[in-house]
């Protein structure tokens, strides 16, 4: 991940902690904001995130005690911010490290905790060790088979938190989007950005399900001859069942750019948002 595509992933995401407010805006609020990145590679987009929160984990705590007020280094004090970065490779993760420990004497390092292994698999413990609570603000996923971590990612995810997808290929974002529709995740696609060369701010992308138009027209059209020939309740519901407009029968993927008409770039950035289900609620 180049600098500028970093940057943007950071601005979707929306990072602005500070070292006075360290209490998330989410629901429920947590007093830590964590940070999923799945695919530390050579840490650049670690660096650049760790950049992002750092605020909340500097300056100074104040306290009253009885012998009057005291003020608290924040690197005394537990994270308020923590980025939990992961690769399957200890030889890219070891050598993140070195990157980031090198960067302006290491002052990012307290931002960081640095895992190796299979990110789902980490999911899974954390969760465990967490009594099953979401507890990620946000999710980063840089990996060639990031729709596969997607559900596993969900689960722990606050509401309103973002995922974001970085991807080379348009399809991979597509197999991600057919995964969030087939198993009814509770998940909202808010944008899909192409990236790349002269790209500033990236290009945006329609990626969604569709239900092509002479489909539609055959749909309503056999609605419509269905109702004038045969009344019957069972008949039209059969119909519904099998081919209305509001079935996902002969929906298909539209993907192409919104702006320009010449593809070129270094991959796309997917970003969805969290949505509250019933059992957010209860």
């Amino acid at each position: 991940i180049y600098p500028a595509d970093a940057n943007l992933i950071i601005s979707l995401l929306d990072l602005h902690p500070d070292g006075l407010q360290s209490a998330l805006c989410s629901d429920p609020p947590t007093q830590t904001l964590e940070i999923l990145e799945a695919g530390t590679g050579h840490g650049a987009l670690t660096l650049h995130l760790a950049r992002a929160i750092h605020a909340a984990n500097s300056g100074w705590e104040r306290s009253t005690s009885g012998n009057g007020q005291t003020l608290t280094p924040a690197s005394e004090l537990e994270h308020r911010a923590i980025i939990h970065t992961v690769d399957e490779s200890s030889r890219y993760s070891e050598h993140a490290v070195k990157i980031v420990s090198g960067f302006r004497r290491g002052m990012y390092m307290r931002d960081i905790e640095f895992h190796v292994g299979d990110v789902s698999v980490w999911i899974e413990q954390q969760m465990a060790a967490r009594d099953q609570s979401p507890f990620l603000s946000h999710v980063v996923l840089d990996l060639p088979s990031s729709y596969s971590h997607v559900e596993r990612a969900v689960s722990a995810l606050h509401v309103d938190g973002k995922l974001v997808l970085f991807n080379p290929s348009i399809t991979q974002i597509n197999a991600a989007v057919e995964l969030v529709k087939a198993q009814k995740l509770p998940l909202q696609l808010e944008r899909v950005v192409e990236v790349g060369p002269a790209m500033t701010g990236g290009r945006i992308w329609d990626v969604r399900f569709v239900k092509p138009r002479a489909l539609t027209k055959e749909v309503n059209n056999r609605s419509t001859l269905t109702t004038e020939i045969n009344d019957d309740q069972s008949a039209s519901k059969e119909w519904d069942d099998k081919g209305s407009l509001d079935s996902d029968e002969g929906m298909q993927m539209v993907c192409k750019p919104k702006i320009g008409d010449r593809i070129s770039g270094g991959g796309f950035v997917a970003l969805w948002s969290r949505n509250r289900t019933r059992e957010d609620c209860q």
